[in-house]
């Protein structure tokens, strides 16, 4: 009896250690490899700005654009305003999607510059496959890590500045909003004079030439009372005209004007009603 249960527990004990293990599905898996790979802006940010960008007292949230997130990245890079600039103040966003020629960010990387240096500033530039990813990032839209394109900003067109002539236009000659006391006063007309003003224009979309119902206002009071219109000319390049022939105005009257103008999407009256009287008294002219 005594030999059966030896024997018994003997063979308990072979069966034991030679069974077979079912296999574990996770061993054969390589923990530190991503299951998914990444794409598009995600495997830019990851792969070049986060690591070769995002470096001290750089673009580590020292200085714009700021890489470190994701999130941080694309806005300070995609229809972004630059902050820097060429010698001919070529770009105005620092992301363009679907055009390298307009963003900064492919000229930072690819350009040599005495001045400003090639980013990474620091760093080895980037190889010629980094420079392909952004390349083919930008000019495939820009895609956020959603895959959806950004919607190009539309800021109101702007009247940035003025000057008025005695006559025709002559910069060198017959200018005369450069003879008033200072910025903020009116300037002087002959009433027997022939008066142009040039209006220099701009818009972030749309080209001053493609402007449209602009219109020029005069009132004899800084509230734009009992205004009249007149409509203005396109003159060229970013700037539009009107002008009065001679005694159309009463001397002693000051004459304040005020311009409105749309670029398709928004409206604008300039200098507005609530606008500093200052800038009310810079747009406007005295009758001598």
């Amino acid at each position: 009896m005594r030999k059966l249960v030896i024997l018994s527990a003997v063979l308990a004990l072979v069966f034991s250690c030679s069974r077979e293990v079912a296999p574990n599905p996770w061993d054969d898996l390589n923990n530190d490899e991503d299951s998914t790979a990444l794409t598009g802006f995600a495997d830019i940010h990851k792969n070049i700005l986060e690591p070769k960008c995002a470096n001290p007292a750089c673009h580590d949230g020292t200085f714009e654009p700021d890489f470190r997130t994701i999130e941080g990245s694309y806005n300070t890079l995609v229809y972004h305003p630059v902050t820097k600039n060429d010698e001919d103040l070529t770009y105005e966003h620092r992301v363009v999607p679907g055009d390298i020629g307009a963003s900064w960010m492919y000229n930072r990387i690819t350009t040599t510059n005495d001045t400003l240096g090639q980013m990474p500033l620091y760093a080895p530039p980037l190889s010629q496959a980094e420079i392909d990813k952004v390349v083919a990032w930008i000019n495939g839209g820009a895609k956020d890590v959603r895959g959806e394109e950004p919607i190009a900003p539309n800021e109101v067109p702007r009247f940035d500045w003025y000057v008025a002539f005695s006559g025709d236009v002559n910069w060198n000659g017959n200018r005369i909003d450069n003879t008033r006391q200072g910025w903020e006063f009116p300037f002087e007309v002959e009433a027997n004079d022939t008066v142009r003003f040039l209006f220099h224009m701009s818009d972030d979309m749309t080209l001053p030439v493609q402007f449209s119902n602009f219109k020029f206002f005069l009132s004899h009071s800084d509230e734009y009372t009992a205004t009249t219109s007149f409509d203005a000319q396109f003159y060229f390049g970013d700037y539009w005209t009107v002008a009065f022939p001679p005694n159309t105005f009463t001397v002693g009257d000051t004459n304040y004007f005020y311009l409105r103008y749309s670029d398709g999407d928004n409206t604008v009256n300039s200098p507005e009603l609530d606008s500093p009287w200052w800038y009310k008294d810079h747009c406007s002219f005295y009758i001598k």
